[in-house]
């Protein structure tokens, strides 16, 4: 064979090889058109963009009991004669929870009073001796000083009448003493043929004046003795006032002197500590609430101080552990969610009470799972029992009736920005795909908040797009609703 017929022939079979090449190729191409023509997405790969309110929450499982426990205690040395409830028994305010056997105490306190009231007649006998003292030293002072006063007063009265009697006499026995002088000099000076009868007037006037001289001059030395008289009996008063008053100072300061005195008050004690053992022999509910231990039974004694324990059920908590990681995100007043598997799918609103920011110093963190949190049941009538296990959500954050997407449908990162794809429906059942950037926001445990971009609230979102570009034309079995 020629040489030209040679290549001739190469270039025949390359060119069939080639057509081989790409008729399979076509078919290839066709077979995964139809085969993807008949690919349907699932419908739980779209979601929708929507309005809602967004919530993150801190989940921590845990048991229901009472944040208002009551230890109920007794004398661990005394029998018990009647017990009335049992475990798991309700009780109100009041209510008698058991009796304890109190005879023997009962014994010691009827003895211990006779005794005492024994005591206390001697003590009073010897109190009333003193009263009677006191009263009869008043009485004695009393008689003293009104002796004394009206002494004092008739000597008074004495110097008074005698200061105004010896008053009055000064302007008579004055005038006396100038006529006296007049009959004198009338006398003296008369012409002899008068002085006869001059002379007998003068004695008349001068006997009447020697008279009423001798009575003023008494009267008038007699006045410093009613002065005398007077404090003398001043002194007497005074001293009457003095005895008198030491008289009943003494006896006041006996009777004050009770009041000093060591008195034995052991048996006082005595008796008021076996009346307090003897009321807590009866032991009554301080509040109400459910029996939820008990460590006694009716003819023994107890083991320890510690009878009973009574819960309020009207004060509910949940007490449960929070994970280190969210520990410093949950305050005090937060607000929760709690689900019980006997209240169903039923939400019961709770708030953070208290919270333990402290792991035992026994207990190392990993065996601890966590710091202690109690959360408060706000609802009255929730239905809850203690005991019961309960599912908590304690909200951390929340945002109301934002635009949101499914976590599931952001893509991207940090530094190239996120987007998710967008489904726009098209004819013949198919949607288009665009990919859309946008700012994320708030991040709910479900959901992320779409601070901007170009999604609007309805927009159907891919929550799967693997294989899926920017301008695709894929089929798509879309929710009938936005739930």
């Amino acid at each position: 064979m020629s040489k030209g017929k040679k290549i001739v022939k190469r270039i025949i079979i390359l060119l069939i090889v080639l057509l081989i090449i790409g008729g399979a190729a076509w078919f290839i191409r066709k077979a995964i058109k139809g085969a993807a023509d008949k690919v349907v997405i699932r419908s739980d790969t779209c979601s929708f963009a929507k309005r809602q309110d967004l919530v993150s929450y801190s989940s921590f499982s845990g048991q229901i009991s009472s944040s208002d426990k009551l230890m109920v205690t007794a004398d661990p040395t005394l029998k018990v004669s009647k017990l009335n409830v049992k475990v798991g028994d309700s009780v109100k305010k009041g209510d008698i929870l058991c009796e304890f056997d109190s005879q023997k105490l009962q014994e010691q306190y009827d003895l211990l009073v006779q005794n005492s009231e024994k005591a206390q007649g001697a003590a009073q006998h010897s109190h009333d001796l003193v009263i009677r003292g006191l009263n009869k030293a008043r009485e004695e002072r009393d008689s003293l000083v009104s002796k004394a006063k009206s002494a004092y007063d008739t000597a008074v009265q004495k110097r008074n009448n005698a200061y105004a009697e010896y008053n009055g006499m000064v302007d008579g026995f004055n005038e006396l003493s100038f006529s006296h002088t007049d009959a004198w000099n009338a006398w003296q000076n008369a012409p002899e043929e008068e002085k006869e009868s001059r002379k007998a007037e003068y004695d008349a006037v001068d006997a009447r004046f020697k008279t009423a001289e001798k009575a003023f001059n008494a009267l008038r030395d007699s006045l410093p003795d009613y002065d005398e008289a007077v404090n003398a009996a001043k002194d007497a008063y005074d001293m009457a006032v003095k005895t008198g008053d030491e008289m009943v100072q003494s006896a006041q300061d006996a009777l004050d002197s009770e009041k000093y005195s060591i008195t034995d008050v052991s048996s006082d004690k005595q008796l008021e500590e076996l009346q307090e053992r003897i009321d807590k022999c009866i032991i009554r509910a301080e509040r109400d609430g459910v029996v939820t231990e008990l460590n006694i039974s009716e003819g023994s004694v107890p083991e320890s101080g510690n009878i009973m324990t009574i819960e309020n059920t009207g004060d509910l908590i949940v007490s449960g552990k929070v994970s280190e990681a969210d520990v410093l995100k949950v305050n005090e007043g937060m607000e929760a969610e709690i689900k019980t598997s006997a209240t169903e799918d039923r939400i019961i609103k709770g708030r953070i009470k208290r919270i333990e920011k402290i792991i035992s110093s026994g207990q190392a963190k990993y065996e601890a799972g966590g710091y202690t949190v109690e959360v408060s049941i706000e609802e009255k009538d929730s239905g809850l029992l203690i005991g019961m296990s309960a599912s908590v959500k304690i909200i951390l954050d929340k945002r109301e009736n934002v635009l949101s997407v499914p976590y599931s449908a952001i893509k991207g990162g940090e530094n190239d920005g996120y987007f998710v794809y967008v489904a726009t429906p098209q004819e013949g059942d198919k949607y288009s795909v665009s990919k859309r950037i946008i700012t994320k926001g708030f991040e709910g445990d479900f959901y992320t908040e779409v601070l901007s971009g170009f999604v609007n609230d309805g927009d159907i979102v891919l929550t799967d797009p693997v294989g899926i570009s920017d301008g695709d034309l894929i089929p798509l079995n879309v929710p009938d609703t936005e739930e």
